[in-house]
């Protein structure tokens, strides 16, 4: 990626100072993205908690993966987009799914998804009634190619030097803000969007002709420095109901 391009994944420091800088370019870069009268679609993309067990020398494991997600429907029981490899193993009689919010945790169901990573998407809802203060519409038509577009996952600063026992103390939500699709026809679709660990299950964003901010994918993989990879989420449209 040029130095000229506007990107939220800069490497910082694991002190407070460095975290707080690193969140304050993270607003900068989204303003770029999002109407700058309304910054509220921010908090739409949300943190993960799923229970997994792994066998590790033949002995079950478990496990927290970390992932994000977008809220994609109103409440009183919103509907969730994540990715599918964030369940493999996940382990629904140890607990639910967490999403974690500034106000608390919400439980999540997985309602569906799609079973590999060549159909790498999933689909919950909150157990509980939750009216999220907002929530993105996915979009039902396909992002065409050279389409700018921005990705937003939460992830530990790159370079930070915390394990993953350290829990989501230090993930902060990262944004690539001036990337563009380079392969919209089948799944997965790439993007030069650049991502970190953590920011999986996170969307894909742009806009509509009219403006409308919408997700057109679900962030699957990537290598950290030049592309990324996301499930388009108009193959999701007849499943999607506000």
């Amino acid at each position: 990626m040029s130095s000229a391009r506007a990107r939220c994944c800069a490497p910082t420091s694991a002190a407070l100072r460095g975290l707080l800088a690193a969140a304050v370019l993270c607003l900068t870069e989204i303003a770029k993205t999002a109407p700058r009268d309304n910054d509220a679609w921010i908090q739409a993309i949300v943190k993960i908690e799923v229970p997994i067990v792994r066998s590790v020398k033949g002995y079950p494991r478990h496990f927290l993966e970390r992932c994000s997600a977008t809220i994609v429907s109103p409440g009183p029981f919103p509907l969730v987009m994540s990715a599918w490899h964030c369940f493999e193993g996940y382990d629904a009689m140890a607990s639910p799914v967490t999403l974690w919010t500034e106000s608390g945790a919400i439980s999540l169901k997985l309602e569906a998804s799609g079973g590999s990573m060549s159909e790498d998407w999933a689909l919950l809802r909150s157990t509980t009634e939750w009216w999220p203060d907002t929530w993105i519409p996915a979009s039902p038509v396909r992002v065409p190619l050279g389409s700018r577009i921005s990705a937003a996952g939460f992830s530990r600063p790159p370079g930070s030097n915390a394990d993953e026992s350290a829990g989501d103390t230090d993930r902060i939500l990262f944004i690539d803000s001036d990337c563009h699709v380079t392969e919209p026809s089948s799944p997965p679709l790439a993007s030069s969007c650049v991502i970190h660990k953590g920011a999986s299950g996170g969307a894909i964003l742009g806009r509509t002709p009219s403006g409308s901010l919408r997700v057109y994918g679900i962030i699957s993989a990537g290598d950290s420095a030049h592309v990324s990879y996301f499930y388009p989420a108009d193959l999701l449209s007849s499943l999607i109901r506000p």
